[in-house]
C-alpha cells in the first residue's frame, strides 16, 4: 500500500481504513482451503462489524458466526440465501431467546443448564450443538485463554461425564459440537491435537453428530502451514461424516486495518517531545486493556527523532507509547497505526465526548470509500 493514500486531504481524521485487497488476499486462502477440503468457512463478526466491511467479506464465506442477538440481527441483514448464521455465547438472555432461534441456523449451547432450559425450544428452528472445552491451553496470557482454569467457555470432560450420568444431556438431539481454544496461533497442529482429544472423549457417548465447528483463534498468512488443518478436516469428514466449519475473525481483518490520525499539538516537556493526536486510546481500546503497543508506520528503532504519541482525551494514561521517526513531526502531520483491524472498532467508545473515527474502505484502485461517519447525534443517542 502506498503511504501517500493516508495523507490525502480528503481523508477525514481520525479514521479507520480497511484495505480491501488485504482482506481478499486472506479470504482467497479460505476459499482455497474450502476447495481442497469442502470445509465451510464463516466470518466471526465480533472482530469488526461495519456493514460495508461485511459486504466485502460476504461473497467468500458460507455465513457469519455471532455471539449476541444484535450480531445475529446484523448478520441476517447482510447475508443472502444459502448462507447461514451460527451463534454461541456463555450467556443467552431469556428475553432474547425467541428472536435468536428464529434468526440463527446453528445454535451452540454452553452448559448443562442452557441445554435443559433451551434445547427443546430450538425445535425446528435451528441445529443444536454444545461447546466443549478441550482443556488444552496453548495461550500464555490467561486473559486470552479459553481453557484457563475455571473457564466459563464450554463443557469439560468431567462436566460432560456428570451430565451424561444424570441423563441431563440428550445425545440423540445434539447435532454438533463447537471448539475454540486458541488465540492468534499459526500452529494448526495445535488444532489437530485439540480435535483428536475432543473426539476421543466423545466416543463413549456415541453421539450422532452432523457438524463440528472448529472455531477461530488461528491466523492465516503466507508462512502458515495449512496441512494440519487440511488433514484434520478430512479426518473428521471421513471418520465421522460431519460438516466442518471454521470461523476466523481476526485472521481476516487485523492486518487490513489502519487508524489514521493527525498531530494537533506538540509539547516539549523536560525529557520528551509529546505529540498530541486527534485520536485517543478509546479508539484502540486494547492499548489500555492489554498494554498493547500498536505498530506505527514510518517509524524506525534507529530514527533520529523521538516522540511520545498521546491521545487527546483528559485521561493521563491516554498514550500509545514512545516512537522514533526518521523525519520530524509537525502539527498537521499524519500518524498511522497499523494492524488494528480486529477488536478495536467494535470496542471503541466516545469517552470525553470525543467523536468516533470515520470508517473507509480502501478499494483495489486505491480509492477511498467513506462508509461511516459519526456526529453529535451519535454521541447524544448513547447518553
Amino acid at each position: 500500500m502506498k503511504d501517500s493514500i493516508f495523507h490525502t486531504p480528503d481523508l477525514l481524521t481520525p479514521a479507520y481504513v480497511y484495505d480491501q485487497v488485504s482482506i481478499v488476499n486472506v479470504l482467497d486462502k479460505l476459499v482455497s482451503l474450502k476447495e481442497k477440503t469442502a470445509c465451510l468457512p464463516l466470518y466471526s463478526i465480533k472482530s469488526a462489524n461495519m456493514v460495508g466491511l461485511l459486504e466485502v467479506i460476504k461473497p467468500y464465506v458460507s455465513g457469519f458466526s455471532c455471539s449476541s442477538l444484535f450480531e445475529a440481527q446484523l448478520a441476517a441483514e447482510v447475508l443472502g440465501e444459502g448462507q447461514t448464521i451460527h451463534i454461541t455465547t456463555p450467556g443467552y438472555r431469556p428475553d432474547e431467546w425467541d428472536n435468536i432461534i428464529q434468526l440463527c441456523d446453528f445454535v451452540t449451547l454452553n452448559s448443562t443448564n442452557q441445554w435443559q432450559s433451551m434445547a427443546k425450544k430450538i425445535g425446528a428452528y435451528a441445529s443444536c450443538g454444545i461447546r466443549i472445552n478441550p482443556e488444552l491451553s496453548f495461550v500464555n496470557d490467561e486473559r486470552y485463554d479459553p481453557c484457563r482454569p475455571d473457564s466459563k467457555l464450554g463443557m469439560t470432560s468431567e462436566q460432560l461425564a456428570v451430565a451424561n450420568s444424570k441423563q441431563e444431556l440428550n445425545w440423540e438431539s445434539i447435532e454438533g459440537v463447537h471448539i475454540h481454544n486458541n488465540c492468534e496461533s499459526t500452529h494448526y497442529g495445535e488444532l489437530k491435537q485439540s480435535v483428536e482429544k475432543v473426539m476421543s472423549g466423545l466416543s463413549e457417548f456415541n453421539p450422532k453428530l452432523k457438524w463440528i465447528n472448529l472455531g477461530g483463534g488461528y491466523l492465516l498468512n503466507d508462512k502458515t502451514d495449512l496441512t494440519p488443518i487440511e488433514d484434520t478436516v478430512k479426518w473428521l469428514q471421513d471418520e465421522f461424516n460431519v460438516d466442518v466449519y471454521i470461523e476466523p475473525g481476526k485472521a481476516i481483518t487485523n492486518g487490513a486495518g489502519y487508524l489514521v490520525s493527525t498531530v494537533i499539538d506538540l509539547i516539549e516537556s523536560k525529557n520528551k517531545i509529546i505529540a498530541v493526536l486527534d485520536t485517543t486510546i478509546n479508539h484502540l481500546p486494547e492499548v489500555f486493556e492489554y498494554q498493547y503497543q500498536p505498530n506505527v508506520m514510518a517509524t524506525s528503532d534507529k530514527g533520529k527523532y523521538e516522540y511520545r504519541l498521546v491521545g487527546c482525551s483528559c485521561l493521563s494514561g491516554d498514550l500509545f507509547g514512545d516512537y522514533y521517526f526518521d523525519k520530524q513531526i509537525e502539527i498537521g502531520s499524519r500518524v498511522v497505526f497499523g494492524n488494528i483491524g480486529a477488536y478495536m472498532q467494535v470496542k471503541a467508545n466516545m469517552f470525553n465526548g470525543i467523536n468516533l473515527p470515520a470508517t473507509y474502505i480502501l478499494g483495489r484502485e486505491e480509492s477511498l470509500e467513506l462508509i461511516k461517519q459519526n456526529d453529535y447525534e451519535s454521541f447524544r443517542s448513547r447518553v
